[in-house]
């Protein structure tokens, strides 16, 4: 019998426990459990990949004990910490279903909604797990998570974000999202499966100049009770946002209370007051 080729995201043990031990989540877990933990601790955004390419470096992404590495060394001494990228926070997010025995894949999407870019690939992650019974789709930039291709139901709500999926008859799926109070309705469509990381070194390189995402500072973490993001405006000034799940109805009874900073050092600055940790 072959045996089947380790998972591309395979990273040290130790850094997957002691990265499980900064989420406060162990790696088996479960997929959803780990989604939770890594959008309460793990900040999305710009940053890190802003901070590479002011060195001269290709964005992080494609080597997650890399990106554990850095995670642990900023938190444990205390360093304002970078917000990531879909592509960082997917092959991290592999790396621990690995770890806890879920096997995962790197999905590449496409962008497809009225407001795209010419070229806006994102990322995902697919794993089978008998907790949620069958397949599962997680996007950990968005916090979004619901039932996987082939799956009969096609929608979820996480963390007050709406996801629904749409199967296509050559098999290739549409995936959209919808986060009131910050980006609105995303739709994308499965472009690449099964990545390995020369694939994603090759999509971080290729959202050097093609992105959806703002191309200035910003960083968000999608909790439970609160999501909180900072981001630059295009005219000049920050502002922090914190969005609360409605009552009823999580994302169309939503809202949002925003404080504007007069740049991003504030904007930073108060985030990391409010999650708990410094950020950069």
């Amino acid at each position: 019998m072959a045996v089947p080729a380790p998972s591309p995201w395979r990273i040290d043990p130790g850094l997957a426990r002691d990265l499980s031990g900064l989420i406060g989540t162990p790696a088996d877990a479960g997929p959803l459990a780990l989604l939770g933990a890594m959008a309460d601790q793990v900040p999305a955004g710009t940053t890190a990949k802003l901070d590479a390419l002011a060195a001269g470096e290709p964005p992080p992404g494609a080597d997650p004990d890399a990106i554990a590495r850095r995670i642990l060394d900023d938190r444990y001494r205390g360093a304002p910490t970078p917000a990531w990228s879909c592509w960082a926070l997917s092959t991290l997010l592999a790396a621990l279903l690995d770890a806890g025995g879920h096997p995962a894949s790197v999905i590449a999407l496409r962008r497809i909604d009225d407001r795209a870019p010419a070229v806006d690939v994102h990322s995902v992650v697919l794993t089978d797990t008998v907790e949620e019974g069958g397949r599962v789709l997680l996007d950990p930039y968005f916090a979004a998570a619901l039932p996987g291709p082939g799956s009969a139901e096609g929608e979820g709500v996480h963390r007050g974000v709406r996801a629904r999926r749409i199967d296509e008859p050559d098999g290739r799926w549409t995936y959209g999202m919808d986060r009131r109070g910050r980006s609105g309705l995303l739709d994308y469509r499965s472009l690449a499966a099964d990545l390995d990381r020369g694939d994603v070194a090759a999509f971080c390189a290729i959202s050097v100049t093609h992105t959806g995402v703002p191309p200035g500072p910003c960083a968000s973490l999608w909790r439970a009770e609160v999501a909180t993001d900072a981001y630059v405006h295009g005219a000049g000034g920050a502002a922090v946002r914190e969005w609360r799940p409605g009552p009823v109805d999580p994302v169309e009874d939503g809202h949002a209370a925003l404080t504007e900073h007069p740049g991003w050092a504030e904007a930073a600055a108060d985030m990391g007051r409010r999650v708990g940790f410094p950020l950069r």
